[in-house]
Formats: structure tokens, C-alpha cells, sequence
């Protein structure tokens, strides 16, 4: 069987990283896949940022990714080009959840990529307001169209 067709996760290639690298650089929005409690994906968009090798995403632990990842840490994110959805890259993973203060500064790379320099931090006070986390997806499974 072709290893890249498998269901078993592989660890993706020196060049695979350095691809997904460059293709989530730009401000994209991604979906996000868990595990709903029937068994059925529960789908999300969402902002990102893509450091040291993982994909981060901030969110409070009332939304049902949350409870999802908490029952099933299995995580899957697709991130596309827009308007066509020409290309994409869609990777799995185990998720990791950080619940402590190192999420703030994870939190605020991803808020700079997404709102205009002057509402950073105004946006940062609301958001410390919240009960938030930060999942962390380290890519077992890659693939790009």
C-alpha cells in the first residue's frame, strides 16, 4: 500500500514542514475538525498562527471544540486558498491543550495576524477577559493539494 494513502500517521518529511511553512505564512483562515460527541465531525473556522513546527489556535474553553478535544484530542485543520479553494493543505494530529499564562504571547502572534496594528491590544483585553486556551496541533499527517 502507498504510505501516503495510508490511515496511519506518518511524520511528514524535512521538506513537507518546510512547505506547510510557507503556505500557512500568509493570513488564511483555518477549519478546524474534532470529534463531536456523537462521533460526527464539528467543523470551526478559525485564526492561526504556525510556529516552532505547530499550528496554534486560540479559543475559551466554552466552545465545543474545547469539550471535543477534551473527550478525543484527535485534530484535524485544513487551510485553503481563497476565493477558489485551488490549494490547500489538510493535517492531523493530536492536539495538545495549554491551559497556563504561556498562551498570551501564542495568543497575541495569532491576534497580529489578523487585526490592523492600532486594535491589537484592545483586542488582547477582551480577549484576557475570556477563559482562554490554546490548542497546539505538532503535524503527524500532511497533505497538500
Amino acid at each position: 500500500m502507498d504510505e501516503r494513502r495510508s490511515n496511519v500517521p506518518t511524520t511528514p518529511s524535512k521538506e513537507d514542514i518546510s512547505r506547510l511553512r510557507e503556505f500557512l505564512a500568509p493570513t488564511k483562515i483555518a477549519v478546524v475538525a474534532t470529534i463531536g460527541r456523537d462521533g460526527m465531525p464539528q467543523l470551526t473556522p478559525n485564526w492561526y498562527v504556525y510556529q516552532d513546527g505547530r499550528i496554534a489556535i486560540s479559543t475559551t474553553k466554552q466552545r465545543v471544540k474545547y469539550g471535543n478535544l477534551v473527550r478525543d484530542s484527535r485534530l484535524a485543520v485544513c487551510v485553503l486558498t481563497e476565493p477558489l479553494a485551488q490549494e490547500y493543505v489538510a493535517v492531523r494530529g493530536t492536539a495538545d491543550i495549554i491551559d497556563d499564562d504561556s498562551i498570551w504571547p501564542v495568543t497575541e502572534a495569532i491576534v497580529r495576524r489578523y487585526v490592523r496594528p492600532e486594535r491589537v491590544q484592545a483586542r488582547m483585553e477582551l480577549l484576557r477577559t475570556e477563559d482562554r486556551i490554546i490548542i497546539s496541533l505538532k503535524p503527524e499527517r500532511v497533505h497538500f493539494r
